[in-house]
Formats: structure tokens, C-alpha cells, sequence
């Protein structure tokens, strides 16, 4: 697990340092413990400390933003991202903008979702109403409590996605060529996406190759259980 982890965090270092005016060290850390490893940016002159990546705006750093994922070995021997989180905060206070998170054992909030730290009036106004003697009254009413799901454990968007968001949205700084190597690497998560895909549901992804004209069968041990609930999850 540790090599495939290490090139994992190795593509995102060199992601990161071809889109952003920064150069990170992106570190594996194991917890033989668990069996898990966490991956994140750490001072390069100490390991051990994790660290904010700047963004500026023409040279001035406005804000930080921060990343870190677990991740373990799958049966059948794939490294899978166990929990992530990536956030945005200002430069001047600790407290994040945005947020987005991935639990993959989340039994509560949506597996893969945003969250914003903002308030707006008219939101206020309708938690107050709709929480308003129901079971989650005493819930504080903002909207940092609120989750946006957005597609699950298999089609939720990625750091490449994140970065964008910095790049694009909200204008910080780039480097030349930072749109390429931005696709580069959303094109490599996804496809090990497909593949995962492919290796939970082979017999959907069967039918659309029949439906193709290709060739396919399956193999005399071939089981048609399928596990439906990633399908279906919030």
C-alpha cells in the first residue's frame, strides 16, 4: 500500500505545483495501527507540522487552503480514499469559507458534500421556520450546518476540481499551463474511477458492451451479487 500511496501523493504534489504558485511537500504518513495512511502537505523542514498552502492575488496572499485523505488497501488490493477534506480560509481568521468533504463511513451527513461558512438572511429566516418544533429545533440554524451532497463516494469531484475553483471562481494566482495539467490529472482520477466501476458492477458494464457489439462473458465463478448501495446512497 505505501508505494501505490506514495505515487498517489507524488501525482498531487506535482498537480498542485504546476497549477499554483507554490511547492509543496506532499507526504505519506502510515498508522500501522489501522492499516490506513494520510496524505497531506507538511513543512518541509518538519514533517510532522502539516501546512497551509498560500493564495494570493498578483503576488499578496489573501487566503490558505489545506487538504489531507485517508486512505487503505482494498481486498483485492487497490489503495481506496477512506475520508478528505479540502478547505479554503481567509488570511485573516482561522475559520474556513468552504469546505469539501468525503467520509466514507458517514452515517449521518451525505458521503461526499460541501459545506460553506457564510449566513444569509433569507436562509436564516427559512431553518427558523422549517426547524421550528420539529426534531432538529435545537440544531443551530446556519448555514455552515448544512451538506450539499454532491455525487456520492463514486462521483464526487476531486482536488483537481477543487484547484479549478480556486484558479477560475475565485481568481487567485496560476501558473502557465495550469489549465493542462489540471485536466491531466482530473483525467487520470476519473479513469480509475471507471475502473473501479467496472470492477464493482462488471455485469452493467457487460450489458452496455454487448450493447456495443463486443465480445463478453463472464467467468465460469462469476457471482451476480451486486452491492447497490453506493447507487443509492444521500
Amino acid at each position: 500500500m505505501l508505494g501505490q500511496a506514495q505515487e498517489f501523493a507524488s501525482r498531487i504534489e506535482q498537480t498542485i505545483r504546476s497549477t499554483l504558485p507554490c511547492s509543496p511537500t506532499v507526504r505519506v504518513q502510515q498508522f500501522p495501527d489501522t492499516g490506513r495512511v494520510r496524505i497531506s502537505p507538511v513543512d518541509a523542514s518538519d514533517p510532522e507540522t502539516a501546512e497551509r498552502l498560500p493564495l494570493t492575488c498578483n503576488g499578496e496572499t489573501l487566503a490558505f487552503w489545506t487538504f489531507y485523505m485517508f486512505a487503505e488497501v482494498t481486498d483485492d488490493g487497490f489503495l481506496k480514499i477512506d475520508r478528505s477534506r479540502v478547505a479554503l480560509t481567509p488570511v485573516f481568521e482561522n475559520v474556513p469559507v468552504a469546505r469539501l468533504e468525503f467520509e466514507n463511513r458517514a452515517t449521518g451527513a451525505p458521503t461526499s458534500h460541501w459545506q460553506f461558512h457564510a449566513e444569509r438572511g433569507a436562509l436564516s429566516f427559512i431553518l427558523a421556520r422549517t426547524r421550528r418544533g420539529g426534531k432538529r429545533e435545537r440544531v443551530p440554524m446556519s448555514l455552515a450546518d448544512l451538506h450539499f451532497s454532491n455525487g456520492g463516494r463514486r462521483f464526487r469531484p476531486g482536488l483537481e476540481d477543487f484547484i479549478e475553483f480556486l484558479i477560475r471562481e475565485c481568481g487567485f494566482d496560476s501558473r502557465d499551463g495550469w489549465r493542462a495539467a489540471v485536466e491531466d490529472g482530473r483525467e487520470l482520477a476519473r479513469r480509475f474511477q471507471v475502473r473501479t466501476i467496472a470492477r464493482n458492477y462488471p455485469a452493467e458494464v457487460a450489458e452496455v458492451l454487448k450493447s456495443r457489439g463486443w465480445k463478453v462473458e463472464p467467468p465460469d465463478d462469476f457471482d451476480e451479487w451486486e452491492s447497490t448501495a453506493t447507487l443509492r446512497e444521500y
